[in-house]
């Protein structure tokens, strides 16, 4: 076959029984890196005309952008053409459904902790890092900075002992 590059006349001929126009074998061996056989022997793609859907697409207020988008995700060409854009309603509809199916705490108590206002974000955080149970993260109240500061020295205290008094105490 010789050098990598260099492409016989016989090599052309045999890609031209297949359809392949030489500059398609240029194309594919020097740019595209095939290798030769499978360069001459790979027929061309038939080329699909699209003009008759895309005119019935812009008929029906669909985007060619929106058409090709569709059919490349494998929609035939008569749906992506004539299916109807969705309306905001179902786009917000189609949302919320996907919702639900990625939901990662019961809707039940997402809900309740939001009644007994608790922010989502709290509720995750007492569920996924305090290792919580759900009533207990939508349920129990959030403390204040003051509720919070006490049982810090409380607990230290209890840690420590009155730690204070070693360094403020009496001298002497």
């Amino acid at each position: 076959m010789g050098h990598w590059f260099y492409i016989t006349p016989e090599e052309y001929a045999e890609a031209e029984k297949y359809g392949v126009r030489p500059d398609m074998l240029d194309r594919r061996v020097r740019q595209q890196g095939w290798n030769k056989q499978r360069a001459m022997t790979t027929p061309p793609r038939k080329l699909t005309n699209r003009l008759y859907w895309k005119a019935e697409a812009e008929k029906n207020g669909i985007n060619y952008d929106t058409f090709m988008s569709r059919v490349n995700r494998g929609w035939t060409m008569e749906r992506a053409a004539t299916q109807p854009l969705q309306t905001p309603e179902e786009i917000r509809q189609q949302a919320l459904h996907a919702t639900e199916h990625v939901r990662v705490y019961p809707k039940k108590y997402v809900l309740l902790a939001e009644n007994n206002g608790i922010p989502y974000a709290t509720f995750h955080h007492r569920v996924k890092y305090c290792g919580w149970d759900y009533e207990r993260a939508a349920t129990e109240p959030v403390w204040s900075r003051h509720q919070i500061g006490r049982l810090g020295a409380q607990r230290l205290r209890e840690r420590e002992g009155d730690w204070a008094a070693q360094i403020f105490g009496k001298r002497g």
